[in-house]
C-alpha cells in the first residue's frame, strides 16, 4: 500500500509472464522446463549472511536481506546455459531506523 492509504494498481505488464504471451517463466530458464517435475531436498550447509541498506527521502533507513528456506534439485531438468536448475523457497527479513520525527507521539 502506498503511504497515502491508496493502493497501489497493477499494471497489466507487471502481472507477470503469464500476462506476456511467449514469455519464459523465469529468466534463464528454457521453455522445456516443467515446474511440477521431479525433485530432491538440497541441504543448506553453509551461508553467509548481508544486510542491504536503502536511505529513504524521509530519513528512514530500510535494512533488507533473503533468508532461504528450502532448496530443491530439478530433476534432470537445466537452464539455458547448461546449470542445473534448483527451486529456491525465500523470504525477507526487514529493519527500520526511523527518524523520531516521523514516529508517533505517544
Amino acid at each position: 500500500m502506498a503511504r497515502d492509504g491508496a493502493k497501489k494498481q497493477r499494471r497489466p505488464q507487471d502481472a507477470g509472464p503469464q500476462a506476456r504471451p511467449g514469455a519464459l517463466p523465469w529468466p534463464g530458464v528454457g521453455p522445456g522446463f516443467d515446474p511440477t517435475g521431479k525433485t530432491e531436498p538440497v541441504d543448506v550447509v553453509g551461508s553467509k549472511d548481508g544486510w542491504s541498506e536503502y536511505t529513504l527521502a524521509d530519513g528512514t533507513v530500510l535494512r533488507v536481506k533473503a533468508a532461504v528456506l528450502d532448496v530443491k534439485f530439478a530433476v534432470d531438468q537445466y537452464d539455458t546455459d547448461g546449470n542445473p536448475i534448483y527451486l529456491i523457497q525465500t523470504t525477507f527479513v526487514t529493519q527500520l531506523k526511523v527518524p523520531d520525527k516521523l514516529k508517533r507521539k505517544k
